[in-house]
């Protein structure tokens, strides 16, 4: 291994042990075995440790009483042989010692308290090192990748040195393994990497590169460090990348993380931004059978000899599969083998991927995805109805029970256009105007930012809030994005739900101009609602994000966003400010007269037939006087469609 990588590594792997050793005392002193308080009564000061009243008890054997009586009360198994790597060379074994000195039944039976006891101590800190459990595969594979990383591109300590002690130096590390930017993330947050706690804070205001909610250790004082994700950034703009970047960089003088594990050549705004860059070529023989050694204690000459008659070739495993392969009493050839079918197992997928791939859903088709080193997220996407879909039929003369003719032009459409429409107040007018402006922006006439783009519906269930945006639609001449807040909640962790929600408006960005519909708005629920802090903090979290993705639509040119709700009095004051949903438009229940336009709709050329079976008999005041405004009704103004109407089977109803 070269020198610089292996002093690196043996320093990452230092602060893996030391984070395992914490949380075994933490361990001791939940079983009764520990003492703790915190230095100065801060808990983001550290931990002093002490051995406790029943820790002094299993001193007064020998060592291997005292082994089992601590392993006993840890519920571990036998304590665990070590590598060279994982061992601590400072501390020595003061047991004899020790004994003698505090081997005295009275003197144990007395200690109410641990003051003093600083031998004893030290013995059972001591004891309890002998029940660590095995390194995490995970954590010394990525140990090795990052020591290799910086090795490769890294020859003089000293420079590198200086460019750490920056307090805003931006370090970018590509390495294409799947898993590694997360893991990147996991190990900064938990003090791995830097000699300090981390929390992080993604440039895009997106979820953060471990991917959680929040910090597993709270109590924890933490320095902040800005990140971004190469797998995130794929399919953002160039543009936005680059203002990301600057703001990050201009903003609060912290130390910036970059990790990409993608494949695809480097990012130009990420190599200028980035003071070192790290990177190497993932897995190979070499670094596998390290791995094999310090985690389970196999040989090298062993696993590499095995690997090299199996024609293992460890590029295509990633960081989950060693979780999966590498564990505690596995022998060598169950491992390589595990990994081999772990291995084979991602190649099918990229081969089912790539087939994938060469159906063009983008194009034309009711779905798409978007797509990275994960699962997919399909996004529904509708295309506009051309005109060419649109029939008419001749005229239809009917007689309604022998009292009068009734002679009208009835125009069927298969199209939805917002012109047609009735019930729908401002929000057909800004529609309207929309489609007016649409046009001029494409010729460069007027921007973007002057146009009105965001508008939100509310009203009853079955106001027609959906058959809005289909004929928008329609009219505009611009593809439909149809989502709601529902499914994106559909996966319950925080950072499948962003996911979710930034996917939608990813396909936006691609698609447009397009439209944009969210549903159930409403269900995203208003900051501060009382639902409990830890609840709070969640949905805090996600109607901020949506914020950002809103005033993102606008400086991303051509997309339109709509939202409807039943409930508009729980939105978010902040959805309707200006930039964001500004536009609210109520849809009544329709009237009369809309009703007569949605029956002439759905009835279409059976409304002759259906009106040749009125009774006979002299009308009533009160149905002349609807029959009146049947006649005076959309169906002569040739208006198909109206708020509060759908379909089922055929029927109209309301």
């Amino acid at each position: 291994m070269d020198p610089i990588a292996e002093r690196i590594s043996r320093y990452l792997l230092r602060r893996i042990r030391r984070l395992a050793i914490l949380d075994l005392y933490a361990h001791a002193a939940g079983a009764g075995l520990l003492n703790s308080r915190h230095f100065e009564d801060e808990k983001t000061t550290g931990t002093i440790w002490s051995i406790s009243t029943k820790g002094l008890g299993m001193l007064a054997g020998d060592r291997n009483s005292a082994l089992r009586l601590v392993a006993s009360a840890l519920k571990s198994g036998p304590a665990r042989e070590v590598t060279d790597e994982f061992d601590d060379q400072t501390t020595a074994d003061p047991w004899s010692e020790a004994v003698a000195e505090a081997g005295k039944a009275s003197r144990m039976e007395a200690a109410s308290a641990t003051k003093g006891y600083h031998r004893e101590t030290q013995l059972m800190l001591g004891l309890l090192r002998d029940f660590l459990p095995a390194p995490v595969s995970v954590h010394v594979a990525m140990a090795l990748l990052v020591a290799r990383s910086v090795s490769a591109r890294q020859t003089d300590l000293e420079a590198l040195r200086e460019v750490l002690q920056r307090p805003n130096a931006v370090l970018l590390f590509r390495v294409p393994v799947s898993g590694f930017e997360r893991q990147l993330g996991l190990m900064l947050e938990n003090a791995l990497i830097a000699p300090f706690w981390a929390s992080l804070k993604d440039i895009a205001g997106g979820t953060a590169l471990s991917s959680h909610f929040r910090e597993s250790r709270t109590e924890k004082l933490r320095r902040k460090v800005m990140t971004a994700s190469g797998r995130s950034s794929t399919s953002v703009a160039d543009r936005t990348l680059r203002r990301q970047l600057s703001n990050a960089v201009l903003g609060e003088a912290v130390p910036m993380v970059i990790a990409d594990e993608t494949s695809a050549s480097l990012r130009p705004q990420f190599a200028a931004a980035a003071d070192i860059v790290f990177e190497c070529t993932g897995f190979d023989l070499a670094l596998v059978a390290e791995l094999l050694h310090l985690c389970c204690g196999i040989q090298p000459r062993a696993s590499l000899d095995r690997m090299k008659t199996m024609a293992f070739d460890p590029s295509d495993i990633c960081l989950d599969d060693l979780a999966l392969a590498v564990r505690p009493g596995r022998s060598l050839e169950a491992i390589l083998e595990t990994l081999v079918a772990l291995a084979a197992a991602h190649v099918e997928e990229e081969d089912h991927d790539d087939e994938s791939d060469k159906t063009g859903r983008w194009n034309g088709g009711s779905k798409s995805s978007i797509k990275g080193k994960s699962k997919s997220i399909s996004v529904d996407i509708i295309q506009p109805e051309s005109s060419a879909n649109e029939k008419t039929t001749d005229s239809v003369n009917a007689k309604a029970g022998g009292v009068s003719d009734v002679s009208s032009m009835v125009r069927v459409t298969g199209r939805l256009r917002v012109e047609t429409l009735t019930g729908y107040g401002e929000a057909k007018g800004w529609a309207l105007d929309l489609k007016e402006d649409l046009p001029l922006w494409r010729e460069g006439a007027i921007g973007w930012d002057e146009m009105s783009t965001k508008m939100m519906l509310s009203g009853p269930p079955g106001t027609g809030k959906t058959t809005f945006a289909r004929a928008l639609c329609n009219t505009l001449q611009v593809p439909l994005i149809v989502t709601s807040v529902a499914s994106w909640l559909e996966p319950g962790y925080l950072g499948d739900v962003l996911k979710r929600m930034s996917a939608v408006f990813e396909a936006a960005r691609e698609t447009a101009p397009c439209i944009v519909f969210i549903d159930e708005i409403d269900a995203i629920g208003s900051r501060g609602s009382g639902r409990g802090k830890r609840d709070d903090d969640y949905w805090s979290t996600l109607t901020t994000r949506l914020l950002e993705l809103l005033d993102g639509a606008l400086k991303s040119e051509g997309v339109i966003v709509v939202g409807a709700t039943n409930l508009p009095d729980k939105i978010d004051a902040a959805l309707l400010r200006s930039g964001r949903l500004e536009k609210h438009v109520m849809i009544p229940p329709p009237d009369v007269q809309a009703l007569a336009g949605i029956l002439a709709h759905h009835l279409g050329s059976d409304l002759a037939a259906v009106l040749a079976t009125a009774p006979a008999h002299a009308e009533p005041k009160q149905q002349a006087s609807a029959r009146d405004a049947t006649a005076n009704s959309p169906i002569n103004s040739k208006a198909p469609f109206a708020s509060g109407a759908t379909t089922r089977k055929g029927q109209a109803y309301v």
